[in-house]
């Protein structure tokens, strides 16, 4: 596997086997950039911006050998945002109940329109629910990203 094509190249195709791989070594990424954010400074989760286009290559290319046009992709991140956004939702209070509780006070302040008490809301606190939140957040990424990589390798390839 060319490293180099499968990440970095918008142009050719990929087959399951090499877009696995090249998810794989994104997804890998991405943990670890989260787990940086989460227990060394939030401020590292910016690094993430920087996989963007290698997960545009990636996927562009699979699609490509699928037959499809590569702006196809957006439905895929779409469906991520969507897919990790329920998973969270359902994870947070087993995860992490103590961040949940934290959530469902924003909720709370949210649906009163209270938008003071969230502006108003002391940094500590925020970055205390980030940590409290972090395995629910790595899980539901995890979960999300398999499921879109399952979807995506099952693409047929057209000859």
């Amino acid at each position: 596997m060319d490293l180099q094509h499968v990440l970095l190249s918008t142009s050719g195709r990929i087959g399951p086997r090499d877009f696995l791989r090249g998810l794989v070594l994104l997804t890998g990424a991405c943990v670890i950039i989260m787990v940086a954010a989460s227990v060394v400074s939030p401020e590292a989760g910016i690094l993430q911006s920087a996989l963007v286009f290698p997960y545009v290559c990636v996927f562009g290319k699979r699609l490509h050998d699928a037959g499809q046009t590569a702006w196809l992709y957006l439905v895929f991140l779409m469906a991520f945002f969507i897919l990790s956004s329920v998973i969270q939702l359902l994870l947070m209070p087993l995860l992490s109940p103590d961040a949940y509780k934290f959530q469902m006070e924003l909720f709370g302040h949210a649906l009163a329109g209270n938008a003071d008490a969230i502006n108003n809301m002391d940094p500590q606190r925020v970055l205390d629910f980030n940590r409290l939140s972090a395995a629910t957040n790595l899980a539901a990424f995890l979960a999300a990203s398999a499921v879109l990589g399952l979807v995506g390798a099952r693409l047929p390839s057209n000859p």
